[in-house]
């Protein structure tokens, strides 16, 4: 057996939390755009609540209950114990989570879905913390880079 050295890493440990909560599908191939968007937003660093599905685990009335329930906690305890004041919510084009359940019903379906599930869990965030500013975004990849299109907070 081999062992491992410690590796330390270049960047400084911060000891404030940041005060924006990026809840988003856990796809790697979006995460360092995902960041890039918050720097763009003024937010040198966020939080990140990452799970297949991302936002659309809000959503009781789609996702299955104990996902939901574990996602909705973990949103609770990162927004109210990091004091955050600001979610984005983000969804993206060809999300496997989204294919798993709903793959039969094509793509204008499923991205629909998404741009339902990202506006009722920005519903439900605002429902339960007044004054929270949410965004919403649907990510597409064009050729070598990730676009990040608002989503209107009403249908």
């Amino acid at each position: 057996m081999s062992e491992e050295t410690t590796f330390v890493s270049r960047v400084p440990y911060e000891h404030t939390h940041p005060t924006v909560l990026a809840v988003y599908c856990s796809d790697g191939r979006f995460t360092d755009a995902v960041e890039d968007l918050a720097q763009h937003l003024g937010h040198e660093r966020i939080d990140t609540l990452t799970i297949p599905g991302g936002p659309g685990l809000l959503n009781r009335w789609v996702a299955d209950y104990l996902e939901s329930d574990v996602v909705t906690r973990a949103a609770r305890f990162l927004i109210e114990g990091h004091h955050i004041t600001e979610v984005l919510l983000l969804a993206h084009a060809g999300c496997g989570y989204y294919g798993a359940r709903h793959g039969s019903m094509g793509p204008d379906f499923i991205a629909e879905q998404q741009l339902t599930d990202l506006r009722h869990a920005a519903e439900e965030l605002q429902k339960a913390y007044p004054g929270i500013h949410v965004r919403l975004y649907f990510t597409r990849p064009h050729d070598t880079r990730i676009h990040f299109e608002p989503v209107s907070l009403k249908a």
